[in-house]
């Protein structure tokens, strides 16, 4: 067998599939035959396959512990821990991340040198005094101990 790396944006499916691709055998799914199938049946099953590759990313991010059952695991719903989640992916998205990256840019171009907090964006519509927090996966941890350190230097 060839040395196939198991990609971090993957799910062990995925893996598994791209492992023992073209071999038979015990625990290797029937991949399926798109002859036949529409432009809008292929993308279907592009999309739910990435999603489901998003989400595996965003639960691992997060520390959040498998479920008992791997069939589970497409469901946010039925996530361990003290969080409930809704990943969401592709084009539906889109606008949030350029709005986060704008938003960003603006900062880092007013940050004065030596500045190393890290960076929220915080998005306030028209009409409500409520907001959405949206930060980076990656920068997850370093933002939670940011804000307890200034909260608790208020206290």
């Amino acid at each position: 067998m060839s040395e196939i790396e198991w990609q971090p944006d993957e799910t062990f499916s995925d893996y598994k599939r791209r492992k023992h691709a073209g071999l038979q055998g015990m625990g290797q799914k029937t991949v399926k035959n798109r002859e036949g199938w529409s432009d809008n049946q292929k993308r279907g099953l592009t999309n739910k396959n990435k999603g489901r590759r998003k989400q595996n990313l965003a639960r691992k991010k997060l520390n959040i512990p498998d479920t008992k059952f791997r069939s589970q695991m497409g469901n946010e719903e039925s996530w361990k821990g003290e969080v409930r989640v809704e990943v969401k992916a592709g084009k539906q998205v889109q606008t949030l991340w350029t709005k986060y990256l704008k938003a960003k840019e603006q900062s880092d171009t007013n940050t004065s040198i030596g500045d190393t907090r890290p960076f929220l964006f915080v998005a306030m519509p028209d009409g409500t005094s409520n907001g959405l927090v949206v930060m980076e996966l990656d920068k997850l941890e370093e933002i939670v101990f940011a804000l307890i350190e200034t909260w608790d230097s208020q206290a």
